[in-house]
């Protein structure tokens, strides 16, 4: 690492993992890394805000959370504007942010990224509406009704297999609406059953990125609106995983980039942002380039700034 890492404050989300025991495996790392660490304890939303700002008030080199991207969403709103690095340690059903950028879903080996000294500095960019901050984004329509219906004990339960079987659920219900986007100043009209506003490619596993051109560090968002469910919509799916290249049947799937979005739809659907259900819509979304760093690890195929 640039800079030993001396001192760490840890967020830890209790409800977060899949019942393993963290302290122990933190504990250890940390005192082979020969690091001094603290830890908070989030009980309600918020929590994990107050406690990154606390951390930075109070100096530390680094601020670790172990917990899924909701927690981290809450985590980064406290980073915003310090020099203090993140260390994530992933314990969501999903990971989608971890999975991103490189580093083990295990908490053991993202452990010993720390204790081996075998990370570098990288600046992300994160999404901004109101006073809320975003890393991964929002959406409207299927998506956020299978994060609706992945309640957290089944997501305890089953991890990630739980998004599966919300997803044959949310299939039978989500239904058609008109988005109204402007992005950059330039409207647009579109039907469809799902609308990404996203700064991440990633599924979430096996590294699948349904766009390898979707990067964290562009200083761009990318707003994607699937226009039907159907099987050519599977086929392409398919075919776009496996070559990971951006759908070109607009038919199907519409794709913009864009610094400065707003969106609202007729009729109003369902809307998430990073795995929490939100209630506000019309919305007014922009990027915030390089807004954050995050500790990730050298092998990185991706440029390490």
């Amino acid at each position: 690492m640039e800079k030993k890492i001396r001192n760490i404050h840890i967020i830890i989300n209790p409800v977060a993992g899949i019942g393993e025991s963290i302290l122990p495996i933190i504990n250890a790392s940390m005192k082979e890394a020969d690091i001094k660490w603290e830890a908070s304890i989030t009980h309600r939303g918020g929590d994990a805000v107050q406690y990154a700002k606390a951390a930075v008030k109070d100096g530390v080199d680094a601020l670790a959370v172990y917990g899924g991207d909701g927690t981290l969403r809450e985590a980064i709103s406290g980073l915003i504007g310090s020099e203090i690095p993140l260390v994530i340690l992933p314990g969501g059903s999903a990971n989608v942010m971890a999975t991103e950028l490189g580093l083990p879903t295990d908490l053991k080996e993202a452990c010993k990224l720390l204790s081996h000294g075998s990370l570098k500095t990288k600046t992300i960019d994160v999404g901004q509406f109101d006073k809320h901050y975003f890393i991964i984004g929002i959406s409207l329509g299927f998506e956020a009704d299978v994060v609706k219906g992945a309640d957290r004990k089944t997501k305890n339960k089953l991890g990630i297999f739980a998004y599966l079987f919300s997803a044959i659920a949310a299939l039978k219900k989500t239904k058609k609406c008109v988005y109204h986007l402007k992005i950059d100043g330039q409207e647009h009209e579109v039907q469809g059953f799902m609308c990404l506003i996203t700064n991440t490619g990633n599924l979430g596993f096996s590294n699948i990125s349904f766009d390898k051109h979707i990067d964290v560090s562009d200083g761009l968002l990318d707003v994607v609106v699937v226009r039907k469910a159907n099987l050519s919509l599977f086929k392409l799916v398919i075919i776009t995983l496996i070559k990971r290249e951006r759908p070109d049947n607009l038919e199907l799937v519409e794709h913009w980039q864009g610094k400065d979005i707003s969106i609202s739809s007729s009729p109003k659907q369902s809307v998430q942002c990073d795995g929490e259900v939100l209630e506000k819509i019309p919305l007014h979304i922009k990027i915030i380039p390089g807004a954050i760093k995050v500790l990730v690890p050298k092998r990185m195929d991706k440029a390490i700034e």
